[in-house]
């Protein structure tokens, strides 16, 4: 991920999207986030909470449940918006954003913006818009279908900080399977070099195994 503060780049980047109006208010406090393809724009585990706007690019966004179930939302393409949900929630998501290919967002601090976006009216109407589109979608999404095996790897790149699992009772129930199942499976892994034990009933990612194909 590569920042940029150039105002006059900021500039052509808003007269680019469709938001130049509702956005005019905040202008002086955007700026230029690019990310390479395969890059988290959002994911419960980022401190920096940016509400952003895709300007070039696009982005892959879906959902992971405890069990490791994942759904697919929508891809995001130009003028898709990002960071609706942290305006009005400080409650860590399951929703992540990934760079299909490499990426140009317009970005805002949430934290330090927060109260001038609620006061701006034209801002709320649009993200209530967002939401609205982005709700309908995920009344159509279904599931996607993955084996135990795909749903333990699943759970510990997007649920485990640093791809680390801890504890493998507690793991085990949120996957839905047994200990014996679990561990079957973390042997499997360890022997591919997908995983290596780290300690008593934890298990790391490989480097490798952490970035997501």
């Amino acid at each position: 991920m590569k920042r940029s503060y150039d105002q006059a780049q900021v500039a052509t980047y808003l007269k680019q999207s469709s938001y130049e109006a509702q956005l005019s208010g905040c202008k002086d406090s955007l700026f230029v986030v690019e990310y390479e393809k395969g890059e988290f724009v959002t994911s419960p585990f980022r401190k920096d909470n940016l509400f952003q706007i895709v300007i070039q690019g696009s982005v892959n966004i879906y959902f992971i449940r405890d069990d490791g179930s994942l759904y697919s939302l929508a891809a995001g393409k130009a003028n898709y918006l990002l960071g609706e949900i942290e305006i009005f929630s400080d409650q860590m998501s399951s929703v992540y954003a990934q760079a299909d290919e490499d990426l140009i967002c317009l970005a805002i601090s949430i934290e330090n913006n927060k109260a001038d976006m609620l006061e701006n009216s034209q801002f709320l109407q649009m993200v209530a818009a967002s939401l609205a589109k982005k709700m309908q979608s995920i009344t159509s999404s279904d599931v996607a279908t993955i084996g135990l095996k795909q749903r333990v790897l699943t759970y510990m790149r997007y649920k485990c900080a640093e791809g680390k699992l801890k504890g493998l009772q507690q793991t085990a129930f949120h996957l839905n399977c047994s200990v014996r199942q679990l561990q079957r499976i973390l042997n499997q892994y360890e022997a591919e070099g997908k995983v290596h034990k780290i300690g008593k009933g934890a298990y790391q990612l490989t480097e490798l195994s952490l970035k997501v194909k």
